[in-house]
């Protein structure tokens, strides 16, 4: 593990321990908010997944998907690591080639209290991002090329620390559990629609009914969409509370984060859905508005601390050594990362 103070003075996470920088009670009370509203948004999902059973298959079938449901989320296999990074084209980043971000992901991950630190991956893009991948001992931490020669150190530092906070949260799991959840809905959806079809023409006969049912089958999966879409936005702002929490620098994500919107405004939209097949739930799950984001990273520092204590711009990390320009995003996006 790196040790921090010569890290720290240059591109490393701010001087001091972590949540120095932060004041504690705005930091208890964002994450309070944002836990809570995760709670409510994942109960919301079970609800109206637990609807769209009811009206399609009565009660007994309700008890009987719902049992199935569970089933379906404790099996379910996860997504090897590897496989997700594969379809990035995403290759081990080298110690040796970029020493800086390695001693960074260290420092934080020990600070985060992980147990290994996530490996470090290039991803030949000209897309200025990160995302975090994986769960347990068996994650990593993946940057593109624009990002690492967009940010300055310590933005770089900002959102490598988010990417962190994302694996100790555990969030690829909340979204692929509401991912479940979305799909089940979904697909119960299309099998009650298609026979609502088949019994329209009771409608002519007087019986409302399955035009009513039609209707119900229709507006729920969209609720189930939105609500999904809140909770990848709670899970982005607590990633961005615990992200500065263990930097002591909310300041230098918020720039992070504004500077990558500059350099590729709209991004995360596009990101999100891929280009050539229809989108599906957890791809439609947008990340909050930048200025929002922004703002709260910003209430988290109290004033009597005066200038901020970590490195300006000019501590830039930069592109690896023997790295070209990459120009063109990734080929590939997946659902089973945190961007």
């Amino acid at each position: 593990m790196a040790d921090g103070t010569q890290d720290r003075r240059s591109s490393g996470p701010g001087r001091g321990g972590p949540g120095d920088g932060v004041d504690a009670r705005v930091q208890r009370r964002q994450r309070l908010r944002n836990r809570l509203q995760a709670l409510a948004l994942l109960a919301g999902m079970v609800v109206v997944f637990a609807v769209v059973a009811w009206v399609l298959l009565g009660p007994s079938g309700l008890v009987t998907i719902l049992v199935v449901g569970v089933a379906l989320t404790l099996v379910r296999p996860q997504v090897p690591t590897s496989w997700v990074l594969r379809m990035y084209r995403a290759t081990p980043l080298p110690e040796r080639y970029a020493p800086q971000p390695h001693r960074t992901l260290d420092t934080l991950s020990e600070r985060a209290g992980l147990r290994r630190t996530p490996r470090l991956y290039y991803v030949p893009s000209a897309v200025p991002n990160a995302f975090a991948t994986g769960h347990g001992d068996d994650t990593a931490v993946a940057v593109t090329d624009g990002i690492l020669r967009t940010l300055s150190g310590r933005e770089l530092v900002g959102v490598l620390a988010h990417e962190i906070s994302h694996i100790r949260a555990g969030d690829t799991r909340v979204m692929n559990l509401s991912d479940v959840i979305a799909r089940m809905t979904h697909g119960l959806s299309y099998l009650g629609m298609g026979l609502v079809l088949l019994t329209l023409p009771l409608t002519f006969a007087g019986d409302y009914r399955p035009l009513l049912m039609g209707i119900a089958l229709t507006v729920l999966p969209v609720v189930t969409t939105l609500l999904q879409s809140g909770l990848s936005r709670s899970r982005e702002y607590d990633a961005d509370i615990q992200g500065a929490a263990l930097t002591g620098d909310p300041e230098g994500l918020a720039r992070g984060l504004e500077a990558l919107e500059r350099a590729a405004g709209g991004i995360w939209e596009r990101l999100m859905v891929p280009r050539g097949r229809a989108p599906d739930p957890t791809l439609l799950s947008s990340h909050p508005p930048t200025e929002e984001r922004a703002r709260r990273l910003r209430a988290l520092r109290p004033e009597s601390l005066g200038p901020d204590r970590s490195p300006g711009p000019g501590n830039d990390i930069g592109p690896p050594t023997g790295y070209p320009p990459v120009h063109g995003p990734p080929r590939w996006r997946s659902p089973g990362i945190r961007w």
